[in-house]
């Protein structure tokens, strides 16, 4: 029989989040097979010709709270993993330290250092690692990191729902004539009447079909994050950060 690990049960949080994760991928491929159609309308005589849709499904409400059960078990894989490091030492901690730990994510080094006695469980040589991985370090400040957007997308869940939204986030011409002379492929929400490409032509052409296809992807909608965000790649960004975050710790545990 296989020895436990101390780190066993923050793997389980990770692999239940991902489990979430694959969840949503399916569903959402599945929905993007048949989220809507589109019209092609002529207009000025051929010389432009436009894309829109006339049919829409929209993203099922059930799908949020798999979006949180997912950010839920990829925040508490976190601070299991910040309770595991508490114990590290001694194998056990005091109540009134046992019940406020949690793993640190703060947007200032102000805010880390002035709340550093709640790190009190932890030893000050796990400090300098934990602070590394803050978001004030991140390339594109504290407010595009993934500790930063996992925090705000737990807290938003915990008070309502996670929506999202069919977002468009381009196309392209599989047929490209010579007579071709501008491709506009508008970004935004789906909704009908929505525009999903414009098509200038000249000299025109009314019979013209260049056979486009455009991409569509599930987006946050009315969320802590900017609208439009894919919401597939950036919980399967949270998720590959918060394994290689818990894969880097994990050799303290050896």
């Amino acid at each position: 029989m296989a020895m436990a690990h101390a780190l066993d049960g923050v793997w389980l949080k990770c692999q239940r989040a991902r489990d979430h994760l694959n969840t949503l991928q399916a569903e959402f491929d599945a929905f993007g097979r048949d989220a809507y159609t589109f019209q092609h309308v002529v207009e000025r005589e051929g010389r432009e010709h436009v894309y829109r849709v006339n049919r829409l499904r929209h993203s099922p409400p059930e799908w949020g709270p798999i979006i949180g059960d997912c950010v839920h078990n990829a925040a508490s894989a976190l601070d299991q993993l910040a309770y595991q490091l508490a114990i590290l030492r001694t194998g056990k901690l005091p109540s009134r330290l046992a019940r406020g730990v949690h793993f640190p994510i703060y947007p200032s080094s102000r805010e880390f250092w002035v709340n550093l006695p709640k790190l009190e469980g932890i030893g000050p040589d796990l400090v300098a690692p934990i602070e590394r991985l803050q978001p004030y370090h991140g390339m594109n400040g504290p407010a595009d990191h993934w500790l930063m957007i996992l925090k705000r997308l737990s807290n938003s869940d915990k008070h309502r729902m996670l929506r999202t939204v069919g977002y468009r986030f381009g196309g392209t011409a599989h047929y490209r004539p010579d007579s071709l002379i501008d491709a506009i492929f508008p970004t935004g929400p789906l909704k009908l009447g929505a525009e999903l490409a414009r098509f200038v032509f000249d000299p025109p052409d009314p019979m013209m079909n260049v056979d486009p296809s455009f991409s569509v992807h599930i987006a946050f909608k009315d969320t802590p994050l900017a609208d439009g965000i894919d919401t597939w790649a950036m919980l399967n960004t949270i998720c590959i950060r918060l394994e290689a975050v818990v894969d880097e710790f994990r050799q303290l545990f050896r």
